[in-house]
């Protein structure tokens, strides 16, 4: 069953964020300033890229979705980044309708839009687990009989960390959260033309049939200077604590993420400082 991902690197487009802007110009300049697109490669580089590479199974493809008007010296360091990475493609596009070109993007990746395909979301600031391809594909197969009566169907797992990085590394807080955008997936039966995009990942269980699974720890979730989801004080408050020896070695065994790499990503001298985090 092919499965496609989905990225969206601070594509320019309208709608899409909780941050609200009156232009596209002016979302332009917030998402293109340089200090939160220094701060969103950091995350790229250290967090959310090495828990593709890590996944133990490699049979997917995930498109990173950035604007035609991405800074050319920054989709150069994009390009650069996944060059060697065969399943990982950057998908450049208009400024359109946010979600109407998202849809675009995955049903135009599907190979056989009358066969069965698996799609999932990752922001460019967070990690999925080293087995969630795996898992993805095992939970599909189980739920066959189900899916194949619906246009979409959800895959949920709930478990993870809310994580924040900086010159000292990494810092988490246990999390539990039903229909996280970055830890589901969908399955779409031949012939429909439904996508992960044409609901909210919050209301995904007024739409589909669901299967959440409780166990592992299966995201990492990121809560730093630009998050979106912290913007005018939404989002939860929650006060990551430094990892521990043992936490961090659990991190890089369950999500590759070598919490040295983030010290150093976020130590790195010539970068601009991030904003100071409101509690």
């Amino acid at each position: 069953m092919q499965v496609i991902g989905l990225c969206r690197f601070s594509y320019v487009g309208l709608g899409g964020y909780k941050i609200m802007h009156d232009s596209l110009e002016e979302r332009r300049a917030f998402l293109y300033a340089p200090g939160r697109l220094e701060e969103r490669f950091r995350l790229f580089e250290t967090i959310c890229l090495p828990s593709v590479i890590g996944q133990t199974d490699q049979g997917f493809q995930l498109h990173v979705v950035v604007g035609e008007c991405f800074p050319e010296a920054y989709l150069e360091r994009l390009l650069a980044l996944t060059e060697d990475l065969p399943n990982v493609a950057i998908s450049v596009q208009p400024p359109e309708r946010h979600r109407r070109q998202m849809i675009r993007v995955l049903n135009t990746a599907r190979e056989n839009p009358n066969a069965p395909c698996l799609q999932f979301r990752l922001d460019d600031d967070d990690a999925m687990a080293v087995n969630f391809i795996e898992r993805l594909k095992q939970a599909a197969r189980d739920l066959a009989p189900v899916w194949q009566s619906y246009p979409l169907t959800t895959i949920d797992f709930n478990r993870g960390y809310i994580y924040s990085a900086g010159p000292e590394g990494l810092s988490i807080a246990p999390d539990r959260e039903a229909y996280a955008a970055l830890s589901l997936g969908v399955v779409v039966p031949g012939g429909s033309d439904r996508t992960i995009m044409h609901q909210g990942h919050h209301i995904l269980w007024k739409e589909t049939p669901t299967l959440t699974f409780p166990d592992g720890d299966m995201y990492m979730r990121g809560y730093n200077g630009f998050n979106d989801s912290r913007s005018k004080g939404r989002g939860k408050k929650v006060r990551p604590f430094p990892v521990t020896p043992e936490e961090a070695e659990h991190l890089k065994r369950t999500f590759n993420v070598d919490n040295a790499a983030v010290a150093r990503a976020f130590s790195c001298p010539g970068l601009l400082p991030l904003p100071v985090k409101s509690e």
